[in-house]
This record gives structure tokens, C-alpha cells and sequence, in this order.
């Protein structure tokens, strides 16, 4: 398997194993074939497996108590997805489903443990890697509460390249497998107002939208909007 995003995939949970770890956690597995829309694993469900995504996109969600749902994140190639819920043994916290056709490496709950226990390093990346989504999750909601939209909207929009491409080198363009309603649902505002604000990000050539997609073709000039820094208009001396 090797990574689709950019840079060489080194910050991503699956490659921070060891060979000999991906070898076992790969015996102790099967490889699962999803079609886009396919359900790997719902909300409130049990507990009975982990998911490495071998290829294709998994979007993460969660429903509230008012029956709202809203995205949380989308994990590709080479991310641990679902890997909480059989260490804990709650039931599922999210629900997880395919934005395209996605392969993974499916890990029962059994053998998971058995694999942990083992392989205590597996353990420390596993926890390693829920530290680190906590830490994203946190710096997505401070950064969607901000005062001003044009300036919120980018910050959320380079937070959600982050958890993309955690290996993201400075210059090349990310692909966000979002619709415009998911990403309201990030910046915490009506889908008019987000086309409001990617109408302005598309002007300054900063994004390029499609059905589904977001890419963002100049990360540097992101983070000066995000920081509140005027850019130059297209066409314009830097």
C-alpha cells in the first residue's frame, strides 16, 4: 500500500508501524472491498473491528441528540479508522462510510487485542493517533467559532487539509472529499454563506471547487487568510 496524498505518508498511523507489526496486523486481518455510500460501521453499533484504509476515502460522522448529523472528519489511505471502540468495548461513538470505492484491512475485536497485546508499540501508536485527532478536532472547533467569516472559513479549510494530508508539504494542492453542506456544517454556517465565502476564495485562486471536492491550490496564500493577512488580488505584484 502506499500513500495517495502528498508528501510520503510517514505521519500517517499505518506507517509509523514497523514492518513486522503491519506483517501481523495484516495476518490477523482480512481486506474488505466497500462501494461508495457503503456503511462500514454506524453509530451506537458494537464494537467489533478496526478498519486500515487501503485505498479510497472513509468520511467520519456523528448524529446528536436532536438527530443532526455532522462530518467529522475523512480518513484515506494508510489511516486507522474505528480503532477506539474495541479497546474500549463501547458501543461505535460515529459512524463511518465510503465516499468512494474504498479497500480496508478489517481487524476483529478478538484479534486486535491479541495483536496489543503482543505488540505493546501498536498500542502507543493507536493512542498516539486518537491524541492527535482530539488535539485536530479541538483546533477545528476554535477555529470555526472566529468573528469573521472570510477568515474563519480559510482556517477551517486549512485544519481540514491538515487531518487530509498530516504529511502536507508546503506548495502542493489538497483535495477535501466534502460537499458545501458538510463544510457549512464545519465552519458553523448556512450553506449561502459558505458559497459566498468559496465564491471569494475561488476570485483570489486560492480554491477550485467540483462535486464533492474542495482543492485548495495555494495552501501558503490560505494560511495569511487564515491569519487574517491581506493577499494580493489575482494578477497583482506580490
Amino acid at each position: 500500500m502506499s500513500s495517495t496524498g502528498p508528501g510520503n505518508g510517514e505521519r500517517r498511523p499505518w506507517f509509523r508501524l514497523t514492518p513486522a507489526e503491519r506483517e501481523e496486523l495484516t495476518a490477523a486481518g482480512r481486506v474488505r472491498v466497500w462501494q461508495p455510500g457503503e456503511i462500514l460501521a454506524l453509530q451506537g453499533g458494537p464494537p467489533t473491528s478496526m478498519f486500515v484504509v487501503l485505498r479510497g476515502w472513509v468520511k467520519i460522522s456523528a448524529t446528536n441528540y436532536r438527530g443532526e448529523v455532522a462530518p467529522l472528519a475523512a480518513r484515506g489511505p494508510a489511516e486507522i479508522v474505528g480503532e477506539m471502540a474495541p479497546i474500549s468495548g463501547l458501543p461505535r461513538a460515529n459512524t463511518m462510510q465510503a465516499i468512494d470505492e474504498v479497500h480496508t484491512l478489517v481487524v476483529t475485536r478478538e484479534r486486535l487485542l491479541g495483536v496489543l497485546r503482543r505488540r505493546p508499540h501498536v498500542a502507543e501508536e493507536l493512542f498516539r493517533t486518537a491524541a492527535i485527532r482530539l488535539q485536530q478536532s479541538d483546533r477545528l472547533r476554535l477555529e470555526s467559532g472566529g468573528p469573521d467569516f472570510p477568515q474563519r472559513l480559510a482556517a477551517v479549510l486549512l485544519e481540514l487539509a491538515l487531518q487530509y494530508a498530516p504529511d502536507w508539504a508546503e506548495g502542493k494542492q489538497v483535495d477535501l472529499r466534502f460537499n458545501q453542506g458538510e463544510l457549512a456544517s464545519f465552519a458553523r454556517v448556512s450553506r449561502s454563506t459558505l458559497v459566498r465565502g468559496l465564491d471569494e476564495l475561488r476570485r483570489l485562486d486560492v480554491v477550485r471547487t467540483a462535486r464533492q471536492r474542495v482543492t485548495i491550490m495555494h495552501p501558503r496564500i490560505l494560511r495569511e487568510l487564515a491569519a487574517g493577512r491581506a493577499v494580493p488580488e489575482p494578477g497583482d505584484d506580490e
